[in-house]
This record gives C-alpha cells, structure tokens and sequence, in this order.
C-alpha cells in the first residue's frame, strides 16, 4: 500500500522538482488528501447523516455544524496519523504510541489556534467579506506550516547519531 501511495504522489512531482523537495512535495500530498478527505467528510455528515439544527448524543447536544466537525475529525486525523506515521516520516524511531500521543498534542494545538486565528482575523475583518476568507487561506497555510514542522521536528523525530551523549565512553 506505501509503496503504491508513494508511487501515485511521486507520478506528481516531476513538474514542481525544481520548487519543491521530493519529501516536502509527499507532505504537501499527503496533507492536501487529507484535507480533502476532512472536507467531504464534514459535507457528507452535514447533509446526509444529520438532518436537524441540533444533534443529541445522549449526554450531549451540539450544533448541526458542530457534529459535522467530529466526524470530520473522527476520519481525518487518523488518517492523517496513519498517512505521517508510515508514508512521509518513517525514518522516526520513537515508538508508536509516543508519536500518537504527540500528533494528538498537535491536533488540540492546531484545532485551537485555528479557531484562535481565525476568529481574530474575522472580527479584524469583518467589513471586509473576501479579506475575510483570504484569512482563512492564511490561517491555513500557516497551521500547514507550524505542522510540518512540529512532526519534522518533535512527533516523528530522529534521535541524532553520533550525538555528545554517544561519544563519551
């Protein structure tokens, strides 16, 4: 399966090579399938699953739009674990759970600085209506940023060999 994905993405990169690293393009891929992913998910759970304004789980009543949002979540951050975890850094050697733990870590961050950022730049922008959802495109591309970064560098890092602590005997 890995090896069909990767191939699929790379069929795609020749055109950026010159842009775009090989790796960063996969990410990029990656990422955008997943969101895609989180967008059909969200439409279909809107239109199709629930039908009425308010949606009781039992102990809970949400929104329509807020129920939405936890199947979209409920599909796409597993997705996207699953996509990181075993397509783009499989080089990492923490264990599994660790990287799940820290990529969870990293959906709470990013859930709420998305709302964070986004409600600022709304009420910032609120007599600006398409400044308004260029401020959801760079709130976008900011989190995709942070994201990258966050896993490159912390969820799915790579202890350094050769490191101080192995040399000395």
């Amino acid at each position: 399966m890995r090896v069909a994905i990767l191939a699929l993405i790379d069929f795609f990169h020749p055109p950026f090579k010159k842009y775009i690293s090989l790796h960063n393009f996969r990410y990029l891929a990656t990422g955008g399938g997943t969101l895609l992913l989180g967008i059909l998910s969200y439409y279909f759970a809107y239109f199709f699953i629930f039908k009425t304004e308010e949606v009781n789980f039992g102990l809970l009543v949400v929104q329509r739009e807020t129920a939405s949002l936890f199947v979209d979540y409920s599909i796409a951050i597993p997705t996207s674990f699953l996509l990181n975890k075993y397509i783009i850094f499989t080089h990492s050697q923490l264990k599994g759970r660790v990287q799940l733990f820290r990529f969870l870590n990293l959906q709470f961050i990013n859930i709420l600085a998305n709302y964070v950022l986004l409600k600022f730049l709304l009420e910032l922008l609120r007599d600006y209506p398409t400044l308004a959802v260029l401020s959801r495109i760079l709130v976008s591309v900011l989190m995709a940023l942070f994201s990258y970064l966050y896993q490159h560098y912390f969820t799915f890092s790579v202890k350094k060999i050769g490191s101080k602590k192995e040399k000395k005997h």
